[in-house]
């Protein structure tokens, strides 16, 4: 699987495409594309909501949300670096056990 994702931008709509892929995986990227639009809804009606506060609530607000912010930033990195180490133990570079899970490793 070769996968290419594009951004295409219009005046008023986004759309993501993704391309290069076999018939037979179709299901599970829609399966993952649904799991990551329901991430990017949240995050997107989060931003919604903190651009309507009038300038005084945004300012006392700022630094909590900015937190928040921060957290799922990283937790969108530490998923992203699962989903490497997923990759690398399905090619074999690496197992179950190098990540602290020794009692799945079948090695």
């Amino acid at each position: 699987m070769s996968l290419k994702l594009t951004i295409d931008a219009e005046k008023d709509a986004l759309s993501l495409k993704v391309s290069g892929f076999d018939a037979k995986d179709c299901t599970l990227i829609q399966d993952r594309l649904t799991e990551v639009a329901e991430l990017l809804e949240e995050i997107l009606s989060s931003d919604e909501a903190a651009n309507s506060l009038i300038e005084a609530e945004l300012t006392r607000l700022e630094p909590s949300l900015a937190a928040l912010e921060l957290k799922y930033k990283i937790l969108l990195y530490q998923a992203a670096e699962l989903a490497k180490t997923a990759k690398s133990i399905a090619l074999g570079d690496e197992t179950i056990s190098q990540h602290g899970f020794p009692e799945l490793d079948d090695a």
